[in-house]
């Protein structure tokens, strides 16, 4: 069964890989992988061997130029300065600006070198694709999918009274009324189903949409189906205006609602024939009223729009679906409702490349004693969410992914270094240690570290979103550290390295999340006396790439007269032109060659301001790489993410576990290296933070609530932060996972401070109307006890358990909408709410106010 499943891999992969065949052989994949059937740990290791990265560097700061200006303004701690003379840098969360933009204005009003880091870069990057997103959807692709809605819908009224359905398609009709009314309801209009007796499982289903909860329905000609309806939760910028709300939830509906073509495999219970034949059935009469209604046109630009700003549909989309049925001689819904035609379909499905799913994105409940992997159907959808390879990592090194001796091995989550070792990044593997050698997926991640670097250069650039990715991996820590500044051979310079990719990794996630498939389981006289590049050339290289392709796409994308194409066009062009002088700058550092007038003149102008009216104006290349100018630039931005879900424990329980990725706010970085004339400088700039957590119950966290919990005690940034971080207060954390050094020999873990056994936070907010939400902190001691989160009433009656399960160590989240366990809304008042674990109880309270 193994090698049956490894050859229906090997299928859709040759189709994957069709662009880079020369380059991707796939025999050869096929040996590396039973070659590396349960593979160890220290295997692993050996094929990706990190080297050693320097302990210190010790680092005579009091003597470099603008030192003391540096402490003058900044006050930095004792323990601030300890980290300066180890490493050569040190990242404090005691200076926090509100912005990039305030950051460098206060560097700049205090008359200081300036640190120009890659995060500024990523984080501008950001700030405009998320606003240039926004534009496209409100100007056109909400336009777009609201016409040809219309189109279709209003065609299947004019079939609906022009003639009577085929003997036994009347049916697919009405359940395709369904589908359309409900996307378009979705939408905000308020429209009726061609098909008056629809109404109530319209209703029904939006309703369910409104509730954000996972449930099983009867829809499409299929019992219990189990649908996650908190995919539904507007999150991102989908929030700051109902338009865009409302074209996330169609959205949604659209890119997640499979009609099945083959029935999952692996699933209790399966999905009937009869079921299948049924929605592909739909999925003909949907090609057929695309076609009749000329819509497909305007579906086909909403298409084409999302394919050069993600990926390809990762399903079958509207013209594959034609392309099967032609291939299949199949005219319609009434041939598949034929055994004949129905067989004939089948068959040309199979020899197509987009006959498979490539990432599990539902709830798919599987049998762990049994054989067969849980493998998603094919699928067609109107507008499918697109393919990303960092979703496919996460999906492919959970349950029921992993195996080993021949046994599912359960792991419900993924650690997003995962992701950064299969982009290439081999300084994640020694923080992966503890969880390989408990969760026993090396192979997994070996094979997908050989998949992502056979990938041709073509497929960095085909995506705004490979592209985005490409430039992550441009902060990998090169294989040769010897010519690199002393502070960036320290193990800790790395680190702060891989805070930096899950940053802008999250902030790729959030701009995003609607199309990504998500995987389961001052003053005049102020100046820069001199400037640093973070010299990573490589990096500045990639994004001048993904400018340059960015703007012929969208010269092919948008027409000619339209505002937008100038406007995307020239932002694009300018950070093209930026990019080229920022990596021109960092090569010469690392050569220690002299900058030119022109350098020297670019690093003093990164970022002022100068009276103008009543108003400061901002001018400097940096402000220039904002797409909404001073609004990106100045605004404060906190964002997170959900990127994989897991909807039950080992033994089938509901769980539902959410892992977030999110920024907090921006740390102030200090650099003591040698300029270009091999002068010891202080350089000052801000940096991202990173941070991650783990909802339960399908709580999705929308960017307004990240705001208000993501700083709560305790602490939600990775271990391996410890090493270069002083907090708030300015004190050096310490401990926590570190990469190997020259002077360690033994483990790349440090001995890491406890977490308490039990926390309980405040509810927030608190008093409250709609909903609070609840965090709590499970300790190692207590790891792996059943946990328990009751509200009372006032009188000592429990009215809801929002938490009954066994909790691995970690910190968590749920939301309590005010409601009983029977769904009845509770009265106004004081309630108490109680956490228990291991014999161990805290307690809160928190107000209703209707």
């Amino acid at each position: 069964m193994r090698r049956e499943l490894l050859a229906i891999l090997l299928l859709f992969l040759s189709g994957w890989m069709a662009g880079d065949a020369g380059a991707f052989d796939v025999e050869e994949y096929q040996l590396f992988l039973e070659r590396n059937e349960d593979l160890g740990v220290g295997e692993l290791e050996e094929m990706f061997p990190v080297g050693s990265f320097e302990k210190f560097a010790p680092t005579d700061f009091a003597g470099a130029a603008f030192f003391d200006s540096v402490d003058f303004h900044y006050r930095l701690t004792g323990e601030e300065k300890e980290l300066l003379g180890r490493h050569g840098f040190a990242v404090t969360e005691r200076i926090r600006p509100r912005s990039f933009g305030d950051g460098f204005l206060d560097v700049y009003h205090k008359d200081l070198p300036v640190f120009v880091s890659t995060d500024a870069v990523l984080h501008a990057l950001h700030m405009s694709y998320d606003a240039i997103l926004i534009d496209l959807e409100t100007g056109l692709l909400r336009p777009r999918l609201e016409a040809a809605l219309a189109q279709m819908h209003g065609e299947l009224g004019k079939l609906a009274q022009l003639a009577d359905p085929a003997p036994g398609t009347l049916p697919v009709w009405v359940d395709v009324d369904v589908y359309l009314t409900v996307s378009r309801r979705l939408l905000g209009e308020d429209v009726k189903p061609v098909f008056a007796e629809n109404l109530a499982e319209v209703q029904e289903l939006v309703g369910k949409v409104r509730v954000e909860s996972p449930a099983a329905v009867d829809m499409f000609g299929q019992q219990g189906r189990n649908v996650d309806f908190s995919q539904f939760t507007p999150r991102g910028h989908y929030t700051q205006s109902e338009e865009l709300t409302e074209y996330f939830q169609a959205m949604i509906w659209l890119g997640r609602t499979e009609l099945y073509l083959t029935p999952p495999t692996g699933v209790v219970p399966p999905v009937p024939e009869e079921a299948v034949r049924h929605q592909a059935a739909m999925a003909a009469m949907l090609v057929e009223l695309a076609e009749a209604s000329e819509s497909e046109g305007l579906l086909d630009e909403i298409d084409r729009m999302l394919a050069a700003l993600v990926g390809e549909q990762d399903n079958a989309s509207l013209e594959q679906m034609r392309e099967v049925m032609a291939a299949a001689d199949v005219g319609g819904p009434v041939d598949l409702l034929d055994v004949e035609g129905w067989e004939r379909f089948r068959t040309a499905l199979v020899e197509k490349e987009y006959g498979q799913q490539r990432i599990l994105s539902q709830i798919l409940l599987g049998d762990p004693f049994a054989p067969e992997e849980i493998e998603p159907a094919s699928a067609f959808l109107l507008l499918g969410q697109r393919f990303v390879v960092d979703s496919y990592v996460t999906g492919n090194v959970v349950f029921d992914k992993i195996r080993y001796g021949g046994t599912k091995v359960f792991r419900g989550l993924p650690s997003t270094l995962d992701v950064l070792f299969a982009l290439g990044n081999d300084a994640a593997l020694p923080l992966l240690r503890e969880e390989l050698e408990q969760y026993r997926y090396a192979a997994n991640l070996a094979g997908l570290r050989y998949l992502v670097g056979s990938f041709e250069r073509d497929f960095w650039e085909e995506t705004l979103y490979n592209g985005w990715l490409d430039a992550i991996r441009a902060l990998n820590p090169p294989a040769e550290r010897e010519g690199l500044p002393a502070f960036m051979r320290t193990g800790a310079w790395w680190q702060e390295k891989l805070n930096t990719q899950l940053a802008s990794w999250a902030q790729l996630r959030h701009d995003n999340l609607l199309y990504a498939k998500q995987s389961y389981t001052g003053g005049i006289a102020c100046s820069y006396p001199e400037g640093y590049v973070e010299p990573i050339p490589g990096f500045y290289r990639a994004i001048g790439r993904l400018a340059e392709n960015a703007t012929a796409s969208f010269e092919e994308l948008l027409d000619v007269g339209d505002y937008r194409r100038e406007r995307v066009g020239g932002y694009f062009r300018g950070m093209a032109t930026i990019a080229d002088t920022l990596e021109g700058i960092a090569q010469k550092e690392l050569e220690g060659e002299e900058l030119n007038d022109e350098e020297v003149l670019f690093l003093q102008t990164v970022l002022y301001d100068i009276p103008e009216g009543c108003a400061p104006v901002y001018r400097g290349w940096y402000a220039r790489l904002f797409y909404t100018g001073e609004t990106g630039l100045l605004g404060e931005d906190l964002v997170v993410a959900d990127v994989h879900t897991q909807p039950t424990d080992e033994v089938g329980n509901p769980v539902g576990h959410v892992l977030h990725v999110g920024t907090g706010p921006l740390n102030m970085a200090v650099v003591v290296t040698e300029t270009c004339e091999g002068k010891s400088t202080a350089f000052v700039g801000p940096v991202m933070s990173y941070y991650e957590h783990v909802s339960l119950n399908f709580k999705r966290l929308t960017d307004e609530e990240w705001q208000l919990v993501h700083g709560k005690e305790p602490s939600f940034r990775p271990e391996f932060t410890r090493g270069y971080l002083a907090d708030a207060e300015g004190r050096w954390i310490g401990g926590g996972a570190s990469l190997p050094t020259a002077v360690e020999e033994t483990s790349a873990t440090s001995p890491k401070p406890e977490m308490p056994g039990l926390v309980l936070h405040r509810g927030y907010p608190n008093p409250f109307n709609s909903s609070t939400l609840i965090r709590f902190s499970v300790g190692p001691e207590l790891a792996g006890e059943r946990v328990e989160l009751d509200v009372f009433n006032m009188e000592g009656k429990r009215v809801r358990r929002l938490v009954d399960q066994i909790l691995p160590e970690g910190n968590y989240g749920t939301r309590w909408e005010g409601m009983t366990d029977a769904g009845e809304p509770v009265a106004s008042g004081v309630y108490v709410y109680r956490l228990t674990a291991g014999g161990r109880k805290l307690t809160g309270r928190v107000s209703l106010v209707k």
